[in-house]
């Protein structure tokens, strides 16, 4: 299931967008969720306990215009699309420097939306996409939402970093390696994986997470792990500055 966030202090734009989330076709096979917000500081508080697929800000609001909440946004979360949505022009060109993915106007939601939509499941979202067997059917995984998974038995856990409860996939934690292989997933010890966005610190046979939660890693495995976490930590670091 895809997740999103509308910002708006406006009732009414805010209900005709998350009405267009919700009925863009697509997601219908998937799922789609959209939580509002008419405040930006209810957004970033919320924002740290879960993790939205894309953001949508109004730009003119009170306390906390969409322009400051959508700068604090890709400091904290640099990969997070954000769109920006407003009545005006004027608006557009900081909202660019900002490095948003869209500016969209409000008078023509219904014309541009759907094409932003297309672009962000074809650019964004479908690469972070998993297929997974899921009590015989295939469940679509967005692995962007994955926290990080573990091995119980014959069965690999997914742990999600809101809270949905924990996808349980039969299937080998080797093969599932190969199926993310290019992906930011670590192997920390034989019985689990950790997604390294949603690392805030590595200390001694643990990775700390951004929702507090830990993930032990063994004594065996210790120093390769602390060398391919901060390669791709530096890597990824540099991929930030650039946008």
């Amino acid at each position: 299931m895809y997740r999103f966030a509308v910002c708006d202090d406006d009732c009414f734009y805010r209900r005709q967008l998350a009405r267009l989330l919700r009925s863009f076709a697509p997601w219908q096979k998937s799922g789609c969720r959209v939580d509002c917000f008419s405040e930006a500081e209810r957004l970033l508080a919320e924002c740290e306990g879960c993790r939205y697929d894309a953001v949508f800000l109004d730009v003119q609001m009170p306390r906390m215009n969409g322009l400051e909440a959508a700068r604090r946004l890709r400091a904290r979360w640099p990969e997070l699309p954000v769109i920006l949505v407003s009545a005006f022009c004027e608006f557009a060109p900081e909202g660019y420097e900002l490095r948003v993915y869209r500016y969209l106007r409000k008078d023509r939601l219904d014309q541009c939306l759907g094409p932003c939509l297309e672009d962000l499941l074809a650019q964004q979202l479908a690469p972070c996409t998993l297929e997974l067997p899921v009590d015989g059917e295939i469940c679509r995984v967005n692995l962007v939402r994955v926290e990080s998974l573990r091995l119980d038995g014959h069965t690999v856990e997914f742990h999600f970093v809101d809270s949905a409860p924990p996808l349980p996939c039969r299937m080998s934690l080797a093969r599932l390696e190969t199926m993310l292989e290019g992906r930011p997933f670590l192997r920390t010890q034989r019985g689990f994986l950790v997604n390294l966005h949603q690392v805030q610190r590595l200390r001694r046979y643990e990775f700390i997470l951004r929702s507090g939660r830990r993930v032990p890693v063994s004594e065996r495995r210790y120093g390769q792990v602390r060398q391919e976490y901060l390669e791709w930590q530096a890597r990824f670091e540099e991929w930030a500055a650039r946008l």
